[in-house]
């Protein structure tokens, strides 16, 4: 397990890098900051959980999202926001945690 990124929620308006439809997420490019911060803002109607939505999240990148998620009290279900990827959220004593894997 590697650390990635801080992921923040925000109510200010960002010069967004994409947006995940199925969870109706605006998204900042962490990579393109220089301490790795990923801006997030949800539309009035996601179907993320409050949590996400409100609280920042710590990223870490992962060889198997299945062995990180195992025993854990997962908040988001494994999703693939872009080819290659795999992601899943935690609730790590009421904080989001995200779990990432990526497959070249």
């Amino acid at each position: 397990m590697q650390f990635s990124h801080i992921g923040i929620p925000t109510k200010d308006a960002k010069n967004w890098d994409g947006f995940y439809e199925p969870g109706k997420i605006h998204y900042t490019d962490f990579n393109k900051d220089e301490f790795g911060i990923e801006w997030i803002q949800c539309e009035a109607d996601s179907p993320m959980p409050e949590m996400f939505q409100n609280i920042p999240h710590l990223a870490f990148q992962v060889d198997s999202i299945e062995d990180a998620l195992e025993g854990k009290e997962i908040l988001v279900e494994t999703f693939s926001p872009a080819e290659g990827v795999r992601v899943a959220f935690i609730n790590h004593n009421g904080a989001p945690v995200e779990f990432m894997e990526i497959k070249a």
